[in-house]
Formats: structure tokens, C-alpha cells, sequence
């Protein structure tokens, strides 16, 4: 058996160690052991991965407008949905014959750089219905500026969701929520707003970390309450009078109610982590997962590491979202996909390497923008025994003549895709959003520096004092008019879809842009990451019995009196935040 082995990143020179269930993931999987850390693993996937950053453009085919996530100055030659979809064009068109004289990885930039790619990764028109405006999405209906999502209905301006209807301005939204409003990691909830980190709640407002309750307001940490306000009980008739003293259908009101509940936000004790119904599980925002290590909002994980936003997947190490997989790895969604390496919104696939844009298709290697396909070598059809005599030579190829990359990074196989090679500038990916880099420092690394993001201020024809401060004062107009964000000023309307939920759930009409309520949302989630803390918790009278839950290690049953909780375990709370956080023994005492 394979014991532990310390490494040292060949990109940020820091030590790891790979641990024996990782050495025996890889065998299983056949790809040698990493050569990144797993931070810079992630760096270099995300850097692929440009989820909000639009653009008008042209479709290179049907010359129609289109919505597209890659720059009009970039060297992509972009589809449209209908275009790329159809049966009117064949990647295998731009075939390339493998030439063991170059390095794979230059071989696969002319590639990538020949074959259409889909403006929007989504299916819409094959799966989907009038979700045009959405990406890295499927199976959804009527949606629009909505992003990584999946069994969505009615859902304007979101972030990572799963399963919902009539949802609007929503960030992790985890399964079965209907007509919300600014939530930020919620499940099972219905007609709330202002929502984070709670489940199972029923017209609630502002609350947090609350479950299995409704018509709450203003309170935190609450379970199986009715009528609670600023966490005290009131009756059915004073809850109500309450609410209707705020005014939540105004402007206004909503800025007070945000004001009072920032006040009390941050006095009341976090859990360590958000771990339900897990078994042997690191990590934050896990649901119902098994033997499943440093993963990050994900839902019914098994045996799994280094996973984020995703849903179902089993025996998979480092993907950036996916739905539906097993035994994938090094990965930025691969859906409903087997034993996919190396791959990239690639969709429904089964035994995969380096592929980008492949759908429904299967032993594929070094491809682009196939659909229905088998047995292919950068793009070119190959027959079953042509295929399997060639990868073992392909491979060993790439060992013995690797890639280097400007900062003299070696790629032999079992690398994920070089950052440098990506078709985003480094800033418009998601990776600047996690690990931000300045222009010089980007430019210092081989890559390269966006600097014509699109976005229009300035035409506004409505003042943003000038609308009316409730939504029943509002006129229908409104959706003609061009808005300016109060905070960067940005231009922005309010479509029909949007107007209808805002009266029918009596919202306000808001005053910033999606992208800077987008930000502020994302400044309350946790980040994918874990630092190693103690427990906060000061002793009272009471018993705390710590449970025994594997993401902490708890040293003695109980304590007592004013001795401090001896318990330590790995959170995604930095010790420079300024929540307080317990273990879950200590937390479990404190709620109501």
C-alpha cells in the first residue's frame, strides 16, 4: 500500500502531500499523481471558466446578435445556439492528424482554436425552452441571466442552483425552493426573502441560519418557530401588524429591515460548518455526502475530494461543478459523465481525455466541439483498434516531450489544460474572482490582461430617486426605462418576467445592477476553503457534549462553568473574520 508523500508544486514551489486513498484513486483511474497543489489545481481549472463576464457579438455562422461569454477581441470562432446545435456543420471537418514530432498541448491550441464554440454553454432548444440567456445550465425553462443551474423554472439573475421555480436573485440555491428573493444558500423554501443558510422556512424574511419555520422575521438561528421576531415569539395578529409596520414593499422599508438585521448579523455564534446528514465529510455546505473530502457546496457526494458545486458525484478528485458523474477527474463540468478526465463543458461522455465542448460521446481523446462521437483523436475518426493502439503511444509521448509553458511549467499527461493556452484572458475568468492577480503580475506569468470589458453607463432615462419607493406605486413603464446602479452606475432594466414576480411578491424595485447584488451576495458566502480553529464558546452551566462529527476532534466530553470549549476542527471561517463560531456541540446549546 502506498504510504504518504510530500510534493512540492511545481507552480508555487509550497509542499502538499498526497495521501494513500489519493494514490489509489489514481491508479484506479489510471493518471499519474499531480504535480500542482490542489489550491493551484483549482487556480489553473477556474482559469478556463468565465461565468458572468458577457459580450455582444456576431454568430461567426448565421451572422445573428448573440450573448456570448467569449470577447468579440478574442480569437474564438463562436456559434449561436440554433448554429452550433444543428446538423449543419461537423467538427470532425477541422481534423488534425497526431503529430508525435510536437508537443499534444500545441497540437490541441490549433485545434481549439479551428472548431466553433457555443456562445453560451447551455441547451437551450435541445433541453431546454427560452433559456437563451443563461450559462453552464441545462433543463430548465423560461430563464434568463442565470448561471450554473440545472431543473430550473421562472429564474431570473442566479447563481449555482438546483431544482427550483420562480426564483430571482438567488445564490446557491440547493434544491426545491419556490418564489424566493435574495437568498444565499437555502433548500426547501418557500415565498421568502432576504434568506441565508436556512432551510425549510415558509414566508420568512431576514433570517438566518433559521429551519423548519415560518413567518419569522429579523431573527437568527431559529427551529420550528412561528411568529418570531428579532427571535422573540409574538401572536399571529402582532407578527402581522409588525410586518405591516415595515413596509418590505418598499424601497424604504427593505433598507431599514437590512440596516437592523446587519446589527444583529455577526452577534450570534456560526456552526464550524454546514454538514447535514454527512458521514466521514470535510469541508462546508455538504449534503447528504459520504467519504468525501475538502468539497465545498456539494450534494450527495461519495467518496470524493476537492469537489465544489456539484450534484451526485461518486469517486471524483477536483472538479469545479458538475452534475451527475462518477469517476471523473480534473474537470469543469463535466455532466452526467464516466470516467471523464481532463475535460471541459463536456457533456454525457464516458472515457474522455482533454476534451472540450463533447457531447454524448465516448472514447475521445485531445478533441473539440463533437457530438455523437467514438473513437476520435483530435477530432480525426479513427477506428477501434487505430484508437486504442495510438493512446498508450500519445501518452507516453507526452511524457517524453512535454509541454513547457512561459513560466517553465513542465504538462506531461495527467495535467489539466496549461492556463496559458486558455481562450479567456485571465481577469474575466473566475479565477481572478478567487485569486486575484494584478495586470503586471498576469502579464508576468505568460497570460494575458482583459482590458475592454463590456458594459454600458450613462444612458440612463430614469433617475434612481425618481422611482417610486413601492412597488404598487410603480407603473408597468418601468420596463421601458434604462436604470442606473446606485452603486457603479452601471445601466440596467427591469424585464417583464422581472416585474411580474416583483408584484406578485411585493419586492421593491431594485436599485443596484444584478452584478453588484451579485458581489454583495458572494461577500456572505464562505469560500471553498478550511483553516484549522478552536472552538469560541466560553462555558456556562450548561452540559456541552460535543458530537462526534469527523471535521473536528474533540478532546473531552464536557466543561463547565467559565472554562473555554477545548474543541478544534477545520472551518471555512478565516481567523480574520469577525464571526464568532463554535463546534457543533457548543452551537447546538446556543439555538433556540
Amino acid at each position: 500500500m502506498n504510504q504518504s508523500e510530500n510534493k512540492i508544486c511545481q507552480n508555487c514551489k509550497r509542499d502538499f502531500i498526497i495521501e494513500p486513498d489519493d494514490f489509489s484513486f489514481y491508479e484506479k483511474i489510471q493518471v499519474p499523481p499531480p504535480t500542482f497543489c490542489p489550491k493551484c489545481r483549482k487556480q489553473r481549472r477556474l482559469s478556463w471558466r468565465n461565468d458572468t463576464n458577457l459580450y455582444s457579438r456576431k454568430c461567426s455562422l448565421c451572422d445573428k446578435s448573440v450573448i456570448s461569454i467569449y470577447a468579440p477581441n478574442g480569437e474564438m470562432t463562436v456559434y449561436c445556439q440554433k448554429c452550433w446545435w444543428s446538423d449543419g456543420w461537423d467538427a470532425k471537418e477541422y481534423a488534425q492528424d497526431y503529430d508525435f514530432s510536437r508537443p499534444f498541448f500545441d497540437q490541441y491550441k490549433e485545434l481549439l482554436k479551428k472548431v466553433p464554440i457555443l456562445t453560451m454553454i447551455n441547451d437551450n432548444g435541445i433541453a431546454s425552452v427560452g433559456c437563451e440567456y443563461t450559462h453552464d445550465f441545462s433543463f430548465g425553462k423560461d430563464c434568463y441571466m442565470t448561471f450554473v443551474a440545472w431543473k430550473v423554472e421562472n429564474c431570473l439573475y442566479n447563481y449555482y442552483m438546483i431544482n427550483g421555480k420562480d426564483i430571482v436573485d438567488a445564490l446557491y440555491s440547493m434544491g426545491d425552493c419556490f418564489f424566493t428573493y435574495e437568498t444565499v444558500h437555502t433548500e426547501k423554501c418557500y415565498q421568502c426573502r432576504y434568506i441565508y443558510y436556512s432551510s425549510s422556512l415558509v414566508d420568512c424574511a431576514f433570517c438566518y441560519d433559521c429551519r423548519d419555520c415560518s413567518n419569522c422575521f429579523l431573527s437568527v438561528g431559529l427551529r420550528h418557530k412561528q411568529y418570531y421576531f428579532k427571535n422573540k415569539q409574538y401572536s399571529k395578529e402582532e407578527y402581522e401588524k409588525i410586518i405591516k409596520e415595515y413596509r418590505l414593499d418598499t424601497y424604504s422599508g427593505v433598507e431599514r429591515a437590512k440596516k437592523e438585521f446587519q446589527e444583529t448579523f455577526y452577534k450570534s455564534p456560526r456552526k464550524f460548518a454546514n454538514l447535514r446528514n454527512c458521514v466521514n465529510c470535510l469541508g462546508d455546505n455538504l449534503i447528504n455526502g459520504k467519504n468525501s473530502q475538502y468539497c465545498f457546496n456539494v450534494q450527495r457526494a461519495e467518496n470524493c475530494k476537492w469537489v465544489e458545486n456539484a450534484d451526485t458525484p461518486k469517486d471524483c478528485y477536483d472538479l469545479s461543478t458538475g452534475g451527475e458523474l462518477e469517476q471523473c477527474y480534473e474537470g469543469v463540468t463535466p455532466d452526467h459523465s464516466s470516467q471523464s478526465k481532463f475535460a471541459i463543458f463536456s457533456w454525457k461522455n464516458n472515457n474522455v481525455d482533454y476534451v472540450d465542448g463533447c457531447h454524448s460521446s465516448k472514447y475521445l481523446f485531445g478533441c473539440s466541439g463533437l457530438k455523437k462521437s467514438q473513437y476520435c483523436i483530435l477530432n480525426k475518426q479513427c477506428s477501434k483498434e487505430e484508437y486504442e493502439e495510438l493512446i498508450p503511444r500519445i501518452k507516453k509521448h507526452m511524457d517524453e516531450m512535454p509541454y513547457v509553458d512561459g513560466g517553465g511549467i513542465i504538462y506531461k499527461y495527467g495535467e489539466f489544460f496549461p492556463s496559458e493556452l486558455s481562450y479567456f484572458k485571465y481577469n474575466e475568468t473566475n479565477a481572478q474572482d478567487l485569486f486575484p492577480l494584478k495586470e503586471e503580475d498576469i502579464e508576468n506569468k505568460g497570460l494575458q490582461w482583459q482590458d475592454k470589458f463590456q458594459l454600458t453607463s450613462g444612458k440612463e432615462t430614469i433617475k434612481s430617486e425618481d422611482i417610486p419607493d413601492g412597488i404598487t406605486d410603480v407603473s408597468d413603464s418601468i420596463t421601458k426605462e434604462v436604470l442606473s446602479c446606485v452603486q457603479c452606475n452601471r445601466n440596467y432594466k427591469v424585464i417583464d418576467a422581472e416585474m411580474i414576480f416583483y408584484r406578485r411578491m411585493k419586492i421593491p424595485i431594485p436599485r443596484k445592477c444584478f452584478y453588484c447584488r451579485h458581489k454583495e451576495r458572494f461577500a456572505l458566502h464562505r469560500p471553498s476553503r478550511l483553516w484549522h480553529r478552536k472552538c469560541q464558546c466560553i462555558g456556562s452551566t450548561n452540559d456541552k457534549r460535543p458530537t462526534t462529527n469527523d471535521a473536528y476532534k474533540n478532546t473531552v466530553t464536557h466543561f463547565h462553568g467559565a472554562e473555554k470549549c477545548p474543541n478544534e476542527f477545520e472551518t471555512s471561517y478565516s481567523p480574520d473574520r469577525k464571526e464568532i463560531v463554535y463546534c457543533e456541540a457548543c452551537y447546538n446549546a446556543e439555538i433556540v
